[in-house]
């Protein structure tokens, strides 16, 4: 079933992949070309959403990210300072959810006068999904598999005080409200020992992600690194192992949509950090289903459609997910609300940003 065309309002950087792809979609379908209005427009009041909706538009917020100007408008918004984006330096998250929640209430308020119109997503979901600390606390009240996590991490010292006390020597570092691996840093140890894989530079009193995974092996280096990240706000979960397959290592990105798990990614590295824009690449999703079989598969799809599921009424999310060797145990690492760009992979002959426009046509009728 082809959903009836609908008038679609996409606010995006206009000139990003994302916009590009969901225009091509709309294509696709014999849809009218969405419109697209700017954050930047929308943040300096050259643009009024309330304006732009037209009675019966579906409306759908989309990544800011991939445009230097939107970004650094939203860290200058939530009180950060200026960075070097360009040079890649690592942007002050905190500062930027500041902005962007800021942004996303006002808009909210802004469609409050608009004429009856639909939301793809909800402000509260995407801005969850963005904070991994309430994404974690939410997955472990609703039952979901999910890492253990350690308290509000402050400093190295307190991170190891907190490991220590809990028996744990791996660990992964991540950013509260960081994305595409932003950050990240899997850390190990034993006894006077240590290793830690990282995607970010450290150059003085500078951060900077790096596409090239980086290797320390000295404590005073990784103590440095840990402190100057914490001041982002830290996540920092139990390290659990990843299965095996063909050859690399592995974890999954299944986007949920209308309450059902559709299009799946394999992602497959040669290191723990498994990011696809790091170098590593898309492993054989079909080869990997025979290899778990029907009865695991479906546990999968379960795991990812309950994950969603508690976030209420959220149409869509990308929900990336852990298989332990032997395919013992499975448990979501994340919950994303931007994670549905899987170009390429089609379920029943549609696209992610199809079967999104389709959900909501179901849920609607």
């Amino acid at each position: 079933m082809t959903p009836a065309p609908r008038d679609v309002l996409l606010i995006a950087p206009p000139d990003g992949r994302r916009a590009r792809s969901f225009g091509a979609t709309l294509e696709s379908m014999g849809w009218p070309p969405g419109r697209v209005l700017s954050y930047l427009n929308l943040m300096t009041g050259r643009a009024n959403l309330a304006q732009e909706v037209r009675p019966g538009s579906v409306v759908r917020f989309e990544s800011p990210g991939e445009d230097i100007q939107t970004e650094l408008a939203l860290i200058e918004l939530g009180g950060g300072q200026p960075v070097d984006l360009e040079a890649g330096e690592i942007a002050p998250s905190r500062a930027w959810y500041a902005g962007f929640s800021q942004v996303l209430r006002e808009l909210d308020a802004q469609l409050q006068g608009a004429p009856p119109h639909t939301r793809m997503q909800t402000t509260a979901h995407i801005l969850t999904m963005f904070d991994k600390p309430a994404t974690h606390t939410l997955l472990q009240a609703a039952g979901v598999s999910v890492p253990e996590a350690l308290p509000d991490i402050q400093s190295f010292d307190g991170l190891m005080h907190a490991a220590k006390e809990r028996g744990w020597s791996r660990l992964f570092v991540k950013l509260a409200y960081g994305s595409s691996g932003s950050g990240i840093l899997a850390l190990q140890w034993t006894g006077k020992r240590v290793s830690a894989v990282t995607t970010v530079r450290h150059e003085g009193r500078r951060l900077f992600n790096s596409r090239r995974l980086i290797k320390l092996e000295d404590w005073a280096e990784i103590e440095a690194l840990i402190d100057a990240l914490a001041p982002h706000r830290l996540h920092v979960e139990r390290w659990l192992p990843k299965a095996s397959f063909g050859g690399g290592t592995i974890d999954l990105r299944v986007v949920v949509i209308g309450g059902r798990a559709q299009h799946a990614l394999v992602r497959a590295s040669r290191g723990p950090i498994t990011n696809l824009h790091l170098g590593n690449e898309r492993g054989d999703i079909e080869a990997l289903k025979a290899g778990l079989g029907a009865e695991r598969w479906a546990e999968v799809g379960r795991t990812a459609e309950a994950a969603l599921a508690a976030f209420p009424g959220a149409l869509y999310g990308g929900v990336d997910l852990l298989l332990t060797p032997g395919w013992k145990r499975q448990a979501v690492l994340e919950v994303n609300a931007f994670g549905d760009y899987h170009r390429g992979v089609l379920v029943d002959g549609w696209d992610t940003y199809a079967a999104e426009l389709l959900a909501l046509e179901v849920r609607n009728a």
